[in-house]
């Protein structure tokens, strides 16, 4: 049996994510930690350490800067689409009521990406933010473009309810004030 110190980083993910898929978040967010730790030069530690963070305890500033970070050390080498990691770094900024810097990062989240699924929820949240902004172009833009992606949404699971709500508010908007 090996010791603590001479477990392998590989050993380390792999433990981190069988922790979170037994529910263990704060387990798999220590030994992501260790993972950070042993090799801060790893961007994909710091990018999964991100993504549990964002999207299991919602802690968005936290999530913000690993993410940050992640993408400060570079994800391509990894495999991590540059797409996937501005949709991530919009909805932590998003979490964070900084609306204007969010439907930034979700547009470059669209740029390249194919995955139609990751598409719409793109979309989608860049429709929040446009209601929350103000902005009614924008607002019609994307849900649009939330719609043009909506058998793939609902495919995969997505919520036919929010479907029904786009539906509605683009009839509205379409229908003038």
């Amino acid at each position: 049996m090996s010791s603590s110190r001479n477990v392998s980083i590989e050993e380390l993910l792999r433990s981190a994510e069988e922790r979170e898929e037994s529910g263990d978040a704060l387990g798999a967010e220590a030994l992501l930690g260790r993972v950070i730790s042993l090799r801060p030069e790893f961007s994909l530690a710091w990018y999964r350490r991100g993504m549990l963070r964002l999207f299991e305890q919602a802690a968005f500033e936290e999530a913000l800067a690993d993410l940050s970070r992640a993408e400060e050390l570079g994800v391509d080498q990894v495999g991590i689409p540059g797409s996937q990691l501005h949709y991530l770094l919009g909805e932590c900024l998003f979490g964070l009521e900084r609306f204007e810097e969010a439907d930034a990062r979700l547009q470059r989240g669209l740029v390249g990406e194919q995955d139609e699924v990751l598409r719409a929820e793109i979309y989608f949240r860049r429709a929040e933010c446009a209601e929350v902004l103000a902005r009614p172009e924008a607002l019609r833009e994307a849900l649009t473009g939330f719609l043009a992606h909506k058998a793939a949404f609902l495919d995969s699971g997505g919520d036919e309810e929010q479907v029904q709500r786009a539906e509605t508010r683009l009839a509205a908007l379409s229908s003038g004030p």
